[in-house]
């Protein structure tokens, strides 16, 4: 009798967890993915618990606490039903038989007209298609059983030619903002155009902006935007029917992708990448750290180097000090005639608040709009730094948002929009600089910033990616980004091989890459 209970208990609390579970997700991070949980079980638990405490409380409160006291209501109505079954003339107590006949009538036909089991199972059965619903699951199995789409399409960047043009390939700047998408741009959701500072750099010569950035699944949170920008390939979770690979603890990551880092290094550059969070969460460190990047800065580096943590936000250094950083080591980087690829990866604009950096307030921004708008302007003020300085001879710039903004307190306005895309802007010297589409996606990104630099891909292509400025050299197929979307996170032994380490490297310990200090007379200024 016990353990029917216990069992009856457990099943209904299954039921409310998986209801409470997704939504929770939902209203947090916008769509997810089965591929993205479990990337994120596997790498993100580790840097979770010190990146954002009130992301914790939430799913405490949200995704457990409330679930339970349901499930234990819920519970106490089966036992209560089953106790009417067993004994028909019982009824509740008086204060309770003065709430009417109808309830008595409606209690007595659930106790009698259902099966014992009625409540657990369709608790648990609402749960069960409530989850399937939410992350596709059916759709996610199927992909196991369908065509390789990604040995098809894919072009391996290690093998593609790069052909200098001009004397000296350019130096870059790659910046991500955190959820920024072109939707702030929209006075008629926000008042006034968010972005204006950066909206008005698209009007220089040598400014390309893509009309029509799309967002595809293994491309949508910002671990995967990286990889899928500095690799040209999606990322998804290899777990389910792929081995251990990527279940146990993965030694490498993506050993056998070629990405942006690992073509650049090849060429003479210096990789540089600063990010305001731990550099434990999502396993971005060691995605850096693994494709040839020589310094890597994250949040317990920041302290390290002196930044006090009690001028940092839950997740890490503010946008502010970051960028404050940023300035200081690309002054640095410019001393030297080697060329640097510095990647920025803002944090203050995260879901679902934002993080109001003391700066920002003083300029008079408040709210998570103001957060959007003043993290614009910092970006802007970055640019125009470059700008100023006469080093876009020697430095090409991108500007992106790192994927479509999740679940924060604006997310109803955005919504409201239709046609939602990433921000993107690319920034040379070169007034003959065009696009050749006006729609492209994450992967396009790679030999897209590879042609910028001047390190031109042969045919226009690396990973699933194409060139998206200068001439056409490989035309895209008809319906390319509507078919991607469908089958780019089916199952692919070729995705799979991406993990697997090569035998050389296996049998050697990764190197830890230096990580110099950074000197400047400045570095302890705010950027204006």
């Amino acid at each position: 009798m016990r353990v029917g209970r216990l069992l009856r208990f457990l099943a209904i609390l299954a039921g409310c967890m998986l209801y409470a579970v997704p939504r929770w997700l939902t209203d947090e991070f916008g769509r997810v993915s089965i591929d993205q949980i479990l990337y994120h079980l596997r790498f993100g638990s580790e840097g979770v618990l010190s990146s954002d405490p009130e992301l914790i409380r939430r799913f405490l409160w949200r995704a457990l606490a409330l679930p339970a006291a349901l499930a234990v209501l819920l519970w106490g109505v089966d036992g209560w039903l089953r106790h009417l079954r067993r004994h028909p003339d019982a009824w509740p107590r008086p204060w309770l038989r003065r709430a009417g006949r109808a309830l008595a009538v409606a209690l007595r036909w659930a106790a009698h007209h259902t099966a014992p089991r009625i409540v657990p199972l369709m608790v648990l059965g609402v749960g069960v298609a409530f989850f399937v619903d939410s992350f596709s699951v059916a759709r996610y199995v199927r992909g196991y059983f369908g065509d390789d789409y990604f040995a098809e399409a894919y072009v391996d960047p290690g093998r593609a030619t790069l052909q200098r043009v001009g004397k000296q390939p350019k130096s870059l700047v790659l910046i991500y903002v955190e959820s920024l998408e072109t939707s702030y741009s929209d006075p008629a959701l926000f008042g006034h155009d968010l972005l204006h500072r950066l909206n008005a750099l698209k009007s220089r010569p040598g400014v390309v902006s893509f009309d029509s950035y799309r967002e595809l699944m293994g491309a949508h949170f910002t671990i995967a935007s990286l990889v899928s920008t500095q690799c040209g390939v999606p990322l998804k979770s290899i777990a389910m029917f792929g081995g251990n690979v990527q279940g146990e603890k993965v030694e490498r990551y993506l050993p056998r992708a070629r990405c942006l880092g690992d073509l650049l290094a090849a060429e003479g550059y210096r990789n540089v990448f600063l990010n305001g969070s731990s550099l434990a969460f999502a396993g971005v460190g060691k995605f850096f750290h693994d494709h040839r990047y020589h310094r890597v800065m994250g949040r317990e580096e920041w302290i390290e180097a002196g930044e006090p943590p009690a001028g940092m936000s839950g997740w890490g250094l503010r946008d502010d000090a970051l960028f404050r950083r940023a300035r200081a080591e690309l002054g640095q980087l410019m001393k030297s005639k080697q060329p640097f690829n510095l990647t920025v990866l803002t944090i203050d604009t995260h879901h679902p608040y934002g993080h109001l950096s003391p700066e920002c307030a003083r300029r008079g921004h408040e709210g998570f709009e103001g957060v959007v708008e003043c993290t614009a302007d910092l970006v802007a003020e970055f640019v125009e730094y470059i700008i100023a300085r006469g080093w876009l001879d020697r430095v090409a710039i991108v500007v992106q948002g790192d994927h479509l903004a999740m679940g924060n307190s604006s997310y109803q306005k955005l919504v409201r929009n239709p046609e939602r895309r990433v921000f993107n802007l690319l920034i040379s010297n070169d007034a003959k600089l065009a696009a050749n589409t006006r729609e492209v996606t994450h992967f396009d990104m790679l030999p897209t910033i590879l042609d910028l630099v001047g390190l031109q891909v042969k045919d226009g292509r690396a990973g699933l990616g194409y060139s998206a400025i200068g001439p056409v050299r490989a035309p895209r197929p008809p319906n390319h980004v509507a078919s991607m979307s469908e089958k780019v996170l089916d199952y692919s032994a070729t995705y799979r091989s991406l993990w697997e380490p090569p035998e050389h490297l296996a049998e050697q310990p990764r190197p830890a890459p230096p990580q110099p200090a950074v000197v400047d007379a400045a570095v302890n200024e705010l950027p204006s």
